[in-house]
């Protein structure tokens, strides 16, 4: 059970991330600046990506406790026996 939390407060975190660095782009977008670079994208986009890998591992997680979930029993019945 505590792991499951601990798989939706890390999907939490991804979205989070992602949140912000949106809401960074917005703000660098917005800024009057007589030219960007791409050096000056970096950190938001950077944001974004973290907050993708975040969700992919908290789908990882869930993914790995339904599989050792359903495969706990076999075995146990294979050591059993």
């Amino acid at each position: 059970m505590k792991t499951t939390i601990l798989a939706y407060v890390i999907a939490l975190g991804g979205v989070a991330m992602i949140v912000l660095g949106l809401w960074g782009l917005y703000i660098l977008t917005k800024e009057r600046v007589a030219a960007l670079r791409l050096r000056d994208y970096i950190p938001t986009i950077n944001a974004i990506a973290v907050g993708f890998g975040l969700i992919g591992l908290a789908q990882a997680l869930r993914l790995l406790l339904l599989i050792w979930d359903w495969e706990v029993p076999i075995f146990m019945n294979i050591i059993k026996t």
